[in-house]
């Protein structure tokens, strides 16, 4: 994966990630291994041979997004020993994710407890560019797929070392498979699946991402790292980082794709159905991806635009407060990413009412998100589509910066604009006090539903 931070808006970085599918025996694919990709690199052989899974890669996976990548296929990433020790966090959905566990580590006791502990989860475990070595059974025990590379090994050694291998029950796979002949030797052997040149090269799928400032995921990080951390202190930091919640709500389609279907109308019903054990991966993936400035006119307009929305939603009967914050937040994903909002929204996989509400649809919350929006820039004479007045729109949006003020003070320093709405906004309140109501109170649910939930699914 790659990313540029020098285009589009300050939030937001491109991301690549490289891919090449793989064929079973009818030549229909079933997957794709995911590739580490630079933005100025060609997609040669050197690329595809050196593919390692790292921090970045998971993460440009997670905001590409996994059915833009591979579809309802299976994503083969590569593993070193941070991944399979979980140095480096597994946040892809276990029942879609086949890890290829490298030919250069050597299967000690930390690594075959990793190994164990993901094949509980739901992954598949494969050995890439696989040659026979001393204490290589437990690895053939555990692993389902066994890859092995027909231009290193050459076609004579294929059959000793497949025979060897089917003693075990695994799968094989012929890798680098860059000729007709090697493909018939293989077919002949009974390899299961192939991939290589002579089948399809490598391709690049790019798209848009955003990261939270450092003090954002180290607080994250500080919350889940213990285990009875009220989920309304997540959601608060969630809320108040825009690339927090882009990020989340994209982990929560991942989760109804692999069969966990619940609506996501909110940030809190997102978090409860990625689940506390990806929280804390996600969490740990923030940290060492360290990408953006987060302090931008975007951020601003996010903070504000989700803030109004939940106070409106509630003041007007169109719906909870967490919907409308979810909803004003979602419909900002443009803003951030530099991309059409219909394709951000898309990918993300969330409930067709949150869906229709951030692309300000006809539902009672979509009309605000509609009004908030004309609002915001300056087109007050077409934000009259929902229950808001005009004065309950000046009302809200005095005091959305207010909080924004008060949850990222940074933003404000480095932002004209803002400091700009803050004039503004002290000038409304001069003229139309508001009602001080605070936000709405939630219920408050613990780290225990979200454990309980995680070791279900």
């Amino acid at each position: 994966m790659a990313v540029d931070a020098a285009s589009g808006p300050a939030t937001a970085f491109d991301v690549v990630v490289g891919r090449q599918p793989i064929f079973d025996r009818d030549r229909v694919v079933v997957g794709y291994e995911l590739l580490f990709r630079h933005l100025d690199d060609e997609m040669d052989r050197a690329g595809a041979e050196h593919g390692l899974m790292t921090a970045d890669v998971v993460f440009g996976t997670v905001s590409i997004g996994v059915d833009r990548l591979v579809g309802d296929k299976l994503a083969f990433v590569n593993a070193d020993r941070a991944i399979l020790t979980g140095a480096v966090p597994i946040v892809l959905p276990p029942g879609r994710t086949v890890v290829e566990i490298l030919e250069t580590v050597r299967p000690d006791d930390e690594v075959l407890a990793g190994c164990r502990r993901l094949a509980r989860r739901g992954f598949v475990l494969a050995l890439d560019d696989f040659e026979w070595f001393p204490g290589c059974e437990p690895l053939l025990e555990l692993a389902s797929i066994v890859k092995l590379d027909v231009l290193a090994l050459g076609l004579d050694r294929l059959p000793a070392l497949l025979e060897r291998c089917r003693g075990f029950g695994v799968d094989l796979l012929a890798e680098k498979v860059e000729t007709p002949e090697q493909l018939d030797t293989c077919r002949d052997l009974g390899f299961d699946y192939f991939q290589g040149y002579l089948l399809s090269r490598p391709t690049t799928v790019s798209g848009r991402a955003v990261a939270p400032d450092a003090a954002a995921r180290i607080e994250l990080v500080a919350k889940l790292a213990g285990g009875e951390c009220d989920l309304a202190e997540i959601e608060a930091i969630v809320e108040r980082v825009p690339a927090a919640a882009h990020q989340i709500l994209g982990l929560a389609g991942i989760g109804a794709a692999d069969g966990l279907r619940r609506p996501v109308r909110s940030i809190r019903d997102a978090l409860v159905l990625v689940g506390w054990r990806s929280l804390q991966s996600w969490a740990a993936l923030l940290v060492l991806v360290d990408r953006g400035d987060p302090r931008s006119e975007g951020s601003v307009t996010a903070l504000v635009r989700a803030r109004m929305c939940e106070l409106l939603a509630v003041r007007t009967g169109a719906g909870a407060s967490g919907a409308g914050f979810a909803a004003g937040m979602a419909s900002t994903f443009d803003v951030l990413l530099g991309v059409e909002l219909g394709a951000v929204v898309d990918a993300l996989g969330v409930d067709e009412e949150l869906r229709i509400a951030a692309l300000g649809g006809d539902s009672p919350i979509g009309r605000i998100v509609a009004d908030v929006t004309d609002f915001q820039f300056g087109r007050h004479e077409l934000a009259c589509r929902s229950a808001a007045s005009p004065l309950a729109l000046q009302r809200a949006w005095a005091e959305a910066i207010d909080w924004a003020v008060q949850v990222v003070p940074g933003a404000w320093r480095a932002s004209p604009t803002a400091r700009r709405a803050t004039r503004r906004c002290r000038a409304t309140r001069a003229r139309h006090p508001t009602d001080g109501s605070a936000r709405g109170t939630r219920p408050r649910v613990s780290s225990r539903r979200l454990l309980r939930r995680s070791s279900r699914s």
